[in-house]
């Protein structure tokens, strides 16, 4: 008997543990990409700053 207790005891923590340490990577890898999406978005607004050309009309 004692021996299912500590096969259950041992899935739950050992549950635990591994949702734990999942979440953890999770949210390491979003902060990644967070940090990707914010340079490309620097990257095009640098490009769209240097290429764009304006003509300007006078209207009399």
């Amino acid at each position: 008997m004692s021996e299912l207790l500590f096969f259950i005891l041992g899935l739950i923590i050992g549950g635990l543990v591994m949702t734990t340490l999942m979440c953890c990577l999770q949210i390491n890898r979003l902060n990644e990409y967070e940090r990707l999406l914010l340079m490309r978005d620097k990257n095009e607004d640098e490009e769209e700053q240097g290429t764009e050309v304006v003509q300007c009309q006078i209207v009399e």
